[in-house]
């Protein structure tokens, strides 16, 4: 079943209803969404209540509602997570197959927004901004990571481990070798560089090693874009739960660091966002987050299994190929100097 692009106000002052929300109007803006899920801000009238409504638009998402409804419930009440108000699986006017949410709105930006901000380097309170950026950060991380499992791997949508998936060093290596070898994604990567990165998992995966046996709650897809900054407050809140992992907390910090780099132009702006993946280490274990004192180099290597997984992905364009391509070679260069 297709969800609307833009539901009408009543199907909107429907959908509230349940949750205990009587407006008399509404108004619909549409934020960031894709084919899966439809995100909006709805502004109540006359209250001027703010609200996030997330609508889920495939069956086979309905895992991912459970899932993220579930994440809510164990963090709401920390500051890791803004609060959930209302969900359910049955839709009133857009029919039980699209599960939706509804949320509290938290005045503020994604850190993706504010990183003109972030990587400005003049002005003294560019470098408060930061450091308490990421005080809070950590602070969360270290929250989220507090939520043990007994394996690492895929979450259902009770929140248990369905399918197994060890992030050790053989699992990295027999997934390259499926990925590059026997799906032939090799011929996309380029077949030298395709060997190089076979030969350096081979010769490094082996650290991941160190972590075997540990899992918590990953975020999955921890980027600038899923960090909410509060404004006015030492806070952040983090969002889009819906490919959390059974993991170790490397695989968040590796894809945060990938994305960081990812946005900062030139070798000032890399080392600006270096030192606010530091920054934000730093809290988390002040906050009594747990990492190995390798830990640069174990979420470097925890994300190969994110970019590989990218890779392995189909349809990938010539220009998100050419991005894959420079984040594994970056990957091997920087490892040099490490």
């Amino acid at each position: 079943m297709t969800v609307h692009l833009s539901p009408s106000n009543l199907e909107i002052k429907e959908m509230l209803a349940p949750a205990g929300i009587l407006p008399e109007d509404v108004q619909l803006t549409t934020l960031p969404s894709d084919r899966h899920r439809h995100v909006y801000l709805v502004e109540t009238m006359p209250q001027k209540q703010k609200l996030i409504l997330k609508l889920f638009n495939d069956d086979q998402e309905i895992c991912s509602f459970e899932k993220e409804v579930r994440i809510h419930q164990l963090l709401t009440g920390n500051g890791a997570i803004p609060k959930l108000l209302y969900a359910s699986q049955e839709n009133p006017l857009l029919g039980s197959r699209s599960p939706y949410t509804v949320r509290t709105f938290i005045e503020g930006k994604t850190l993706q927004e504010s990183l003109p901000e972030l990587f400005q380097l003049d002005a003294g309170n560019r470098h408060e901004y930061r450091e308490k950026t990421a005080a809070a950060l950590g602070s969360a991380l270290a929250s989220l990571h507090r939520i043990g499992f007994n394996n690492q791997g895929y979450l259902d949508g009770e929140l248990k481990v369905g399918r197994v998936a060890p992030l050790s060093g053989k699992e990295l290596e027999n997934y390259a070798e499926a990925v590059l070898v026997a799906k032939a994604k090799e011929n996309a990567l380029g077949k030298d560089l395709a060997l190089r990165l076979l030969a350096f998992i081979e010769q490094e995966a082996d650290l991941l090693n160190a972590v075997k046996g540990f899992s918590c709650l990953c975020h999955g897809k921890l980027g600038p874009a899923a960090i909410l900054i509060q404004e006015g407050e030492n806070q952040v809140s983090l969002l889009d739960f819906d490919e959390a992992f059974a993991g170790t907390p490397y695989l968040d910090f590796g894809n945060l660091r990938r994305e960081l780099l990812e946005f900062a132009a030139g070798q000032a702006e890399e080392e600006t966002a270096k030192q606010f993946l530091q920054n934000t280490v730093a809290s988390y274990k002040k906050a009594g987050g747990k990492l190995d004192q390798d830990w640069y180099r174990l979420s470097i290597l925890s994300d190969l299994f994110n970019l590989l997984g990218k890779l392995d992905s189909r349809g990938n364009s010539e220009a998100e190929l050419t991005i894959i391509k420079l984040r594994f070679s970056e990957i091997m260069t920087e490892w040099l100097f490490l």
